[in-house]
């Protein structure tokens, strides 16, 4: 059990940190709040109070009679410090050292690993202030848990969304993986290429044959690579998922573009990341516009096997590093996967079991085993999917010193 410092700025997102309050307690961590005054016009102190069952840090000075250091205790306490939401202001003042109030106070008195999970408008959030003051506070090592698209408080549409409850803890419980440790550079000037989500092959312009990958796996792993310094590109086949301003995004949506594009960049990175799952048939003539459902009894689709990427990008690798990601069904799937890794000539592959409930697809927890390199395996029990990245990263850094 971590014990987390939960700080809480002024905007309409506040009430959402109840949710995130709730959904840390839930994995066993203690959590702690302090609030800024704009926090407490939204929520009261009193509902943190409660469920968190710990006194809520609201102000900075005691009374003359009893001196307050909260401050600092707070900061001496805490395994990590999470902002969640950060308003614009928050991180203003967080990039520019001002300590001011207690959340300020105690970010600058606290040594341990920070994250910051921004809400805002979108014209607040694409401002070249705020641009640069997320600039700053990542230059500082703290993690910034990128906002979120879609209808915002106002009725605009756009990016600036607290990010989801479930994107924040699996954020907290990442940093928690690395044993609270500060993220080191390690990766700093290393150029990684993640391939994350599923490719869809068009039947006609309305139908294709995809599968179930929501790319939060290779996102995760994207994230963990940028925590260690490295400079990054996703390709994304139909994700839809809150996206980074430090990682640089590729869309595409069939097995082809997907090649062309990886294989485009490949040869100018350091490590390869495959976490996508690429169809392995596609319909072998796609029809022009829509099939009539009405003019057919039946529907025979003829299909043809698409380009295996894995295999071909690894057979013209010269330096670069490359991870494979195997999905197996049942028991017998770990055998297939290193056998696949032998087979595909990869540094290292991930192996999880689909058939196991609670992990894989869609969802945010995994378990997988890693394969390699050489003769190494590490298995990673049912954990949040951030957590499986670092554990990741961890074991395929090494690999870009040898």
């Amino acid at each position: 059990m971590a014990r987390i410092l939960l700080g809480v700025s002024g905007g309409i997102a506040a009430y959402k940190a109840v949710d995130s309050l709730r959904a840390l307690q839930r994995r066993g961590h203690d959590v702690h709040v302090v609030m800024t005054r704009g926090a407490t016009r939204f929520v009261g102190a009193a509902t943190f109070a409660a469920l968190s069952g710990n006194r809520v840090g609201t102000t900075l000075f005691g009374n003359d009679e009893l001196p307050d250091y909260r401050h600092l205790d707070l900061a001496r306490g805490a395994d990590v410090f999470v902002v969640a939401p950060a308003t614009a202001n928050t991180i203003a003042r967080l990039a520019a050292g001002f300590g001011d109030d207690l959340l300020t106070s105690t970010y600058l008195a606290y040594a341990g690993p920070v994250l910051v999970a921004p809400a805002m408008n979108t014209r607040m959030w694409e401002h070249p202030a705020t641009v640069t003051n997320i600039e700053t506070i990542r230059s500082r090592g703290i993690h910034v848990i990128p906002p979120g698209e879609g209808l915002l408080a106002d009725g605009d549409i756009g990016a600036g969304r607290l990010a989801e409850t479930e994107d924040i803890v699996a954020a907290v419980e990442a940093v928690l993986a690395t044993g609270g440790a500060p993220v080191s550079g390690d990766l700093s000037g290393r150029r990684v290429l993640v391939t994350a989500g599923g490719t869809r092959e068009p039947i006609d312009s309305v139908r294709f044959v995809g599968n179930r990958s929501s790319g939060r796996m290779g996102f995760a792993v994207a994230a963990a690579a940028v925590r260690r310094g490295a400079d990054v590109t996703v390709i994304a086949a139909n994700v839809d998922l809150p996206r980074d301003p430090a990682i640089t995004y590729i869309d595409v949506e069939r097995a082809d573009q997907l090649l062309d594009a990886t294989r485009a960049l490949f040869p100018s990175c350091d490590m390869l990341i495959m976490s996508a799952a690429v169809a392995d048939f596609r319909p072998s003539v796609g029809t022009v516009g829509k099939i009539d459902k009405s003019a057919t009894e039946s529907l025979v689709v003829t299909m043809e096997p698409t380009v295996d990427i894995l295999t071909t990008l690894a057979a013209e690798k010269t330096s670069q590093v490359v991870v494979g990601f195997a999905a197996e069904h049942g028991a017998a799937g770990l055998q297939r996967a290193r056998d696949k890794r032998t087979r595909k000539r990869l540094d290292v592959i991930v192996h999880n079991d689909i058939s196991q409930p609670g992990i894989g697809f869609e969802g945010d927890q995994n378990a997988i085993t890693i394969i390699g390199p050489g003769d190494a395996e590490r298995t990673v029990a049912q954990t949040s999917k951030a957590a499986c990245a670092t554990a990741i990263i961890d074991a395929v850094a090494p690999l870009l010193h040898r």
